[in-house]
């Protein structure tokens, strides 16, 4: 029987979770390529990727294993690069209108892009620049701090949720969600391979709002008061907040359409602050480095999204503020 050809996978922004995605997937037969800029594409063609996993689990990923491409060269050009099956968009909000361009440009005819960014409105952007057929929705529950230029921490096992992408008008979705071709189930398998443990969702829709009640309640308060995700879980009052937070954010969820258990969620909350206790979420990563944070896809989105609806999001509206205030 004759072996699949081996998948090309672009790996676009390599943050935290970019990195880890990059360097797990490093441990498959995929070809790999990263878009970074200035510090760390340099970093990463001298001396590849580190990835630390505990105390004593590392891992280091030789440069010549990846094929870097540095954005940061001359305004308007692009480098070369033979055509990728699967683009993830794994930089920040604000920079996903110029990395869908970069995806338009490296994905072959029928590749996919996939976004793994925080926050709400992503893959409809994306979808606007490649057409709905060609982009997945995703979401990752994986906990990853980036320790400098090209080393990554995988500070919390989760999983990636990936399916069609639904578009607000509903156009483009495969007749039943729940199928996969054959290019999807071998991105599956790659990311079985790297330990990466990837669900494919019939309702991805319902999973990224999960994925950002979950946000609203963590990211603003750790950043805010620069605690790893654990302290919200032992503090009574940044723990009541998170909930309260996460209350405001079902609420335009149901009013959106999407089912949401809010004592499930809750309970989802608990787990995940466990499970990352020992993580510093990527917003509070953001503002310990004066990066811009991505409080307005989160929290932002929430107040937008209630207001006109008619929906009270004081508590989104005050974190939205306070972290806005932190970056000025």
């Amino acid at each position: 029987m004759t072996a699949p050809p081996t998948m090309r996978i672009a790996v676009l922004g390599v943050g935290g979770i970019g990195g880890l995605l990059a360097a797990r997937l490093a441990e498959t037969a995929a070809d790999i390529i990263l878009l970074a800029r200035g510090e760390t594409a340099a970093a990463l063609a001298i001396d590849g990727l580190h990835l630390e996993q505990s105390d004593s689990v590392r891992s280091h990923h030789h440069a010549d294993r990846f094929e870097i491409i540095d954005t940061s060269g001359v305004p308007g050009t692009r480098q070369a690069a033979v055509p990728v099956d699967i683009a993830f968009i794994c930089g920040k909000s604000a920079d996903t209108a110029s990395l869908a361009g970069y995806a338009s440009e490296l994905l072959n005819g029928s590749g996919f892009a996939l976004s793994l960014q925080n926050g709400l409105g992503h893959a409809d952007l994306l979808a606007r620049h490649l057409g709905a057929q060609r982009v997945l929705d995703g979401s990752t529950l994986h906990g990853a701090t980036r320790l400098g230029p090209n080393q990554v921490r995988w500070a919390g096992v989760g999983r990636i949720d990936l399916g069609w992408h639904t578009p607000p008008d509903g156009e483009g979705r495969p007749a039943d969600p729940a199928d996969m071709d054959a290019r999807c189930e071998r991105l599956v398998q790659l990311l079985d391979e790297a330990g990466l443990r990837p669900v494919w969702q019939s309702d991805m829709r319902s999973v990224i709002w999960q994925k950002l009640l979950l946000n609203i309640a963590i990211n603003p308060l750790a950043a805010i008061c620069g605690v790893e995700n654990g302290a919200i879980l032992t503090s009574t009052d940044l723990l009541e907040q998170a909930r309260s937070t996460l209350a405001e954010g079902v609420l335009v969820a149901r009013a959106e359409g999407v089912v949401v258990d809010e004592q499930r969620m809750v309970e989802r909350l608990e787990e995940v602050l466990a499970a990352t206790a020992d993580n510093r979420c990527s917003m509070l990563q953001d503002v310990m480095a004066g990066r811009p944070t991505e409080i307005d896809a989160l929290c932002g989105e929430v107040a937008r999204r209630g207001e006109a609806l008619g929906i009270p999001t004081p508590r989104n509206a005050q974190l939205l503020a306070l972290v806005e205030g932190i970056g000025h």
